[in-house]
């Protein structure tokens, strides 16, 4: 049988390529120069290729783990330490890893800030500053410095708040920390990667000290939001958004229901999660008592009707999964069929909490699989979510 070379017009072949996943993507780099530089290099098709994926539902999500080793060397008269740099390694399922080179020297003391349709930041958020901030996207290899703001704070002042999301309209992504300044206002920073130029803009807050339950905001419908506890002149605690398209700051009423039977000796912690089906989502716990909570999310964006409590668990119901009473444990992200992930010591789970019925781990991943076995070696580790696409900044 002989067989013959068709050639393709190109924009067929660009339509091809668009629908193809992104693992056999990267393999085709090995084509030619011209489908490397087009694969890995090439905004425009970046793009295309996921806002075609986003169309038709077929992104893959994956969770990036960055670990921090720390060696513990006995010393003459106490434990010595040394922190190692950490290693990133994408949770490919719940069974196996990809380990990552990250494409820096500087690596040391680094975590993930955020991830945004692929894209992932990465720095050293300091109290008063950010060291290494860069913009690195595991999937295809893309790394980009970028410029460091120059907020002009005493150290240990304040701590500073921040967040990572994308504006649709402009398609330009960016880094945004909000930073205190006297007169009850806020310095909201904000750098733009496609001008790659940091701007300042004021907006007004009430407090001269503000408190945040968390300094990472999250991304949700093109706005980053944060919590803001009860305080004296903040009596009803509150999400603090600010719009990445409009430049604005506004607030996101809670759910009153939360802290109606509040006591004073212990208060109620509200942060906010991702939550993988694209919702607002917040889980709420008593500071102190019986580990728990309630986790709740936004159905329909801005309406503080649309606030639907998706369950409520008590962690002594975990005992059957694992030592609720020695092992600290944090929820991580909510997947898009409301399953709750969290994060133990050394371990990831995936635990379906229904219907106020028994809790069930669906899924575990044990980190002890990747980490060498040396003696004196700790290690914690976060755990993030992450688009696989191929998706770049232009300079």
């Amino acid at each position: 049988m002989s067989s013959c070379v068709v050639d393709l017009p190109e924009d067929i072949i660009l339509k091809i390529l668009c629908r193809l996943p992104v693992k056999s993507l990267i393999r085709f780099t090995c084509v030619s120069k011209g489908w490397r530089s087009l694969i890995i290099s090439d905004p425009k098709f970046g793009k295309s290729h996921f806002q075609l994926a986003s169309q038709q539902r077929t992104l893959r999500r994956k969770v990036l783990l960055t670990s921090y080793p720390t060696l513990r060397e006995p010393g003459w008269k106490k434990w010595a330490e040394v922190k190692l740099p950490p290693l990133f390694q994408s949770l490919e399922d719940k069974f196996s890893v990809k380990n990552f080179t990250f494409p820096t020297e500087e690596i040391e003391h680094l975590e993930e800030m955020g991830s945004c349709n692929g894209l992932v930041l990465v720095g050293r958020p300091c109290a008063d500053h950010f060291k290494s901030l860069s913009i690195w996207n595991p999937s295809t290899g893309f790394f980009r410095k970028i410029p460091h703001p120059r907020f002009g704070l005493k150290s240990g002042s304040y701590f500073l708040n921040y967040g990572f999301g994308h504006v649709s309209a402009s398609d330009d992504y960016q880094f945004v920390s909000v930073v205190p300044v006297p007169s009850n206002m806020l310095e909201v920073h904000i750098l733009s990667l496609s001008a790659n130029i940091w701007k300042v803009i004021t907006a007004p807050f009430p407090s001269s000290r503000p408190c945040w339950v968390s300094r990472q905001g999250t991304f949700s419908n093109g706005a980053i939001h944060w919590v803001i506890p009860r305080r004296k002149e903040n009596p009803d605690p509150v999400i603090y958004a600010f719009d990445l398209g409009e430049e604005e700051l506004r607030r996101v009423p809670l759910p009153p229901v939360l802290w109606q039977d509040e006591e004073d000796w212990n208060p109620t912690k509200i942060t906010t999660l991702v939550h993988l089906g694209g919702y607002l989502c917040i889980w709420s716990q008593k500071r102190y008592g019986t580990q728990g909570g309630e986790v709740w999310a936004m159905r329909e964006y801005g309406v503080p009707e649309s606030w639907v409590k998706l369950f409520q668990f008590n962690a002594h119901n975990f005992r059957d999964v694992f030592d609720v009473e020695r092992s600290p444990w944090d929820l991580c992200f909510i997947t898009e069929s409301d399953t709750m992930v969290l994060r133990l010591t050394k371990e990831l789970l995936w635990i379906e909490c229904h219907n106020e019925e028994k809790p069930v781990c669906s899924g575990r991943y044990r980190l002890e699989n990747v980490q060498p076995r040396v003696p004196n070696l700790v290690f914690y580790f976060r755990a993030t979510v992450y688009d696989e696409t191929l998706v770049s900044v232009a300079e």
